[in-house]
Order: C-alpha cells, then sequence, then structure tokens
C-alpha cells in the first residue's frame, strides 16, 4: 500500500516509474523557487519530482507515495525519499518548514525506521544533503546550501521529540509511546485510553508479547514500540525469506546497495542471532526449522496486520 505522510496534501504527478523502495532516509533540496512543484513534477518534460514539498509558510505537499521512487538525486533514488524546499540557498529554512521537515522524518522513523541522525554518507540511514551524493546523484554540490544544511541536527533533534511524543493507535483507543533502537516504551493512562500493557486477565502474557516484539524491532532496526505492525512484519520477512534484497539490508543495518557480499552476510547471520535470542530459541545464526516454527507461533500471536 503506498504510504503517505500525515498532514501533508497528497498532489500525485506522473513522474515517477512507480518501482517500490524502502527507503532509509530523507535527502533534503532547494526548490530555487517559489511556489509549488506539482506542475512541473507531472510535466515529461522536465523529468525529475520529489517525495514530499514544504513551503515558507507551512504549506506541505507530496508528490510520490514514500514507498516509491521519485526522480530527485539520480542514484540516490532508490535508498531516499527526497524533501524540496521552498526558496533559494541563499535564504534560511523558515520555522515552519524546520517544523514540517522534521514532521516527515519523523513519519520515516515509525514506518521505515530511518536512523535519527544527520548523515553525509550515501547508503546510511538518516538525514543527508542533496550535495553529499556528489556526481553519482547528480553532482548538485550547492543544495541544498549552507545556510539550510545548517539546520539538519535541529531537524533531527525535533524529530526525535516528536517521535517521542504519545500517539493515538488508529481504531484502539490505546496511546502508544517509545524512542527507537534503544528506547523503551513507557506505561500509564491518557485521556480515556490506556497504554497497552493487557487487558482483562492477559496484563502479563501482553506485557511479555509486547516486550517480544520491541525485542524483535530492535534486532531488525525497526521503530521500537511494542506493537508488530506491517513495518515491523516487512523487515522480519525479509530476512526470514533471505533473498539479499535491498529490503533485508536495510533490517539487518548493512550498506543497502542491492550488492550481498560478506558484510551483508555477517549482518545477517548477527540479525537471526538476536531473532533467535528475542525467540528464546536456540541462537546459532541460522534460521532452520526450529527458528522458524518459533517465528510463526509469535507472529501469530502478536501481528496486527
Amino acid at each position: 500500500m503506498a504510504h503517505l505522510v500525515p498532514g501533508f496534501t497528497f498532489r500525485p504527478v506522473r513522474n515517477t516509474d512507480g518501482d517500490a523502495i524502502r527507503p532509509i532516509g530523507l535527502v533534503l533540496h532547494v526548490q530555487q523557487g517559489y511556489g509549488g512543484l506539482s506542475g512541473w513534477f507531472d510535466n515529461p518534460v522536465s523529468r525529475v519530482s520529489s517525495t514530499l514539498w514544504v513551503g515558507r509558510t507551512g504549506q506541505r505537499e507530496q508528490y510520490v507515495p514514500s514507498d516509491v521512487r521519485a526522480w530527485a538525486q539520480a542514484a540516490g533514488n532508490a535508498d531516499y525519499d527526497s524533501i524540496e524546499t521552498e526558496g533559494f540557498d541563499t535564504e534560511a529554512l523558515t520555522d515552519q518548514q524546520i517544523e514540517n521537515i522534521a514532521q516527515a522524518y519523523a513519519d520515516g522513523v515509525r514506518t521505515f525506521g530511518w536512523a535519527l541522525a544527520v548523515t553525509h554518507t550515501p547508503g546510511d540511514s538518516g538525514l543527508i544533503m542533496h550535495s553529499d551524493g556528489g556526481a553519482a546523484w547528480g553532482n548538485h554540490l550547492g543544495c541544498p546550501g549552507t545556510l539550510r544544511a545548517a539546520a539538519a541536527a535541529q531537524i533531527i533533534a525535533r524529530a526525535a521529540e516528536i517521535v517521542r511524543e504519545p500517539r493515538l493507535l488508529a481504531g484502539t483507543g490505546t496511546v502508544s509511546t517509545g524512542t527507537v533502537s534503544t528506547g523503551t516504551v513507557s506505561t500509564g493512562t491518557a485521556g480515556t485510553g490506556t497504554v497497552s500493557t493487557g487487558a482483562g486477565g492477559g496484563a502479563d502474557a501482553s506485557g511479555r508479547s509486547r516486550a517480544k516484539a520491541q525485542a524483535l524491532q530492535r534486532a531488525v532496526h525497526v521503530a521500537v514500540d511494542g506493537i508488530w505492525g506491517p513495518v515491523t512484519d516487512t523487515a522480519l520477512q525479509a530476512v526470514r525469506a533471505n533473498r539479499h534484497t535491498r529490503a533485508e539490508q536495510a533490517a539487518v543495518a548493512t550498506t543497502v546497495d542491492g550488492i550481498w557480499g560478506p558484510r551483508s552476510q555477517t549482518a545477517y547471520i548477527a540479525t537471526v542471532r538476536a531473532i533467535q535470542a528475542a525467540l528464546g530459541v536456540g541462537v546459532d545464526g541460522i534460521w532452520g526449522p526450529v527458528t522458524d516454527r518459533a517465528f510463526v507461533a509469535v507472529r501469530g500471536a502478536s501481528f496486527t496486520g
């Protein structure tokens, strides 16, 4: 299912090949102009598009779903989403732009497990500048410019705050809180809904299930909230299938380049060992029948769909 960032107005454009991706981060761009870009990105002559756009006074638009490849940074399109920022490289980002970029980034953390980090290394998860990609990304060495790049740390800090904010889980009346990678999930009450720690006489079992889901989420490097949803399941299934895909590389936290070499294999073995430890089976780094039966059993009891 195409993923759209909450709060952004979706204006679909033709300039995309429609290829599915599992992005590992977000590339910051500068528009070098004013006004929305849906018309230009819908024009086949331009042969460009971006995932997102933020205006100077709070406008937010999405042109390509977050899990579909846009045409923004050449060789980087297969690994990253992109966000255009209205204005010029001689202008700093406005407060509204910083907030909306942070909101979009926080959604990527929750949905795809992006690292809460600024990176300048293509292939690493995080917020990265268009210029960091060099010639392979179109040789746009002045994009987004030093003034806008200087806001990167502030954007990540704000995204981290957003990720930690309680969220009402759709259709459940419960509140989920938590932090990514090494975070913990707090319990308590909020409004009329309670944080999910179990219901009726099953509180202990629910708590164990949540803890197991958290351990598995850490193993495959997705957002840790104790809820085995589609993002968690996709990452775990990629490791289970072991087809050496980019999605599997992202799940085992190695360089996402589509090339399965020794580093990818080492990361895979370490990830399987972490999964086995979480499942409570023998830890040998080999996904065999015992591991698979335990996985199927836990998934059947925990997957929220």
